[in-house]
């Protein structure tokens, strides 16, 4: 008979404390699936490092996988010279991905913007984090301090076989953080246990702020428990039941031509490992790049030599003047069937 007495310790619960199932702000359907995720990968080994210098590639935010499909999007620097507009675009798995070579690109600015009145300028939007979900995928959106709005929000995009086409906004609340800040989150994943959208502020994260699917605050957060990040860029769910999160930061106590992702117990919040994102870059003197983590997915992929990966994420040249380009990493673990 599985014991969830004797599993607890994995998620930071000293043996002996009496814990209920129904207890945890987050859970799957079953007692046997919540004692399953308290495992968790302890080792990571990058294996694939795509680096791209496109046109398309200038400010990448968000990375998603949806079996099929990689999803990228855009938030390019309308400043720079021959840039492209904001977008989001699809690239079909095991394809390369050359300018023109998407199977899919949106222009965001083509889009309706029914929640504000008057014109829209392709500079007041910042476009960022995305999850593919249940046929969706849902990007992030914020105002910049240029547009005459506030707030900020989720466009919906509905994903037939690839093939996106707008759906609907949706606007995030002001929120109430455990220190007493109100303001507007910014949206980072959803939680595949139950629906719940999760979002955060900007910082050093100590919670995650949980949604309905209308993007309604329950009233309830999600606090991390153990490393704190520093700049959250995005996070992700797996299927075990692990919050990922890339948090944009050089720790002085590690090798700091890294930055990291970290990885918490999707139950309550306990620290369970970190993986190294080698970003050596650091500066934009002379227009030379500044190596950034950015958005983040999770998606079971495969290679014909026989890698596998799990978590992939966007590494980010900025450039002052030119485009910016990418490294697209892939990081496999060394127990795949707990990730």
């Amino acid at each position: 008979m599985i014991s969830l007495r004797e599993h607890l310790p994995k998620i930071g619960i000293t043996p002996g404390t009496l814990v209920s199932y129904k207890s945890f702000i987050s859970r799957p359907s079953s007692l046997r699936q919540a004692i399953r995720s308290m495992d968790a990968p302890q080792n990571w080994q990058q294996v694939s490092d795509i680096f791209r210098d496109d046109f398309w590639t200038d400010e990448v935010q968000g990375v998603g996988w949806d079996g099929s499909n990689w999803i990228f999007s855009c938030n390019s620097n309308q400043k720079k010279p021959d840039v492209n507009d904001k977008s989001i675009y699809v690239f079909k798995g095991g394809h390369s991905l050359d300018d023109g070579g998407w199977m899919c690109r949106i222009k965001y600015i083509k889009i309706p913007y029914p929640t504000v009145s008057g014109t829209v300028y392709e500079s007041y939007s910042h476009w960022g984090q995305l999850t593919c979900y249940n046929g969706f995928v849902y990007v992030s959106h914020f105002w910049n301090d240029e547009a005459p709005y506030e707030g900020k929000n989720i466009v919906v995009f509905r994903n037939t076989g690839g093939n996106l086409e707008y759906e609907n906004w949706i606007r995030l609340p002001k929120v109430t953080s455990s220190d007493g800040q109100t303001a507007y989150p910014e949206f980072q994943t959803i939680n595949p246990w139950d629906g719940k959208f999760y979002s955060s502020f900007g910082g050093t994260v100590p919670e995650f702020f949980i949604h309905e699917p209308d993007g309604n605050w329950t009233g309830k957060t999600f606090h991390l428990n153990g490393y704190m990040p520093r700049k959250i860029q995005g996070a992700c769910f797996s299927p075990n039941g692990h919050l990922y999160v890339a948090d944009d930061t050089r720790y002085g106590e590690w090798d700091k031509e890294y930055k990291w992702i970290f990885y918490y117990s999707a139950l309550n919040g306990t620290y369970l490992g970190k993986i190294p994102v080698l970003a050596k870059d650091t500066s934009m003197v002379d227009d030379s790049p500044a190596q950034e983590l950015e958005g983040i997915c999770y998606g079971a992929v495969s290679w014909p030599d026989g890698r596998t990966a799990q978590i992939h994420a966007i590494l980010l040249e900025n450039r002052l003047t030119a485009l910016d380009n990418i490294f697209f990493k892939s990081f496999s673990a060394d127990l795949p069937e707990v990730v």
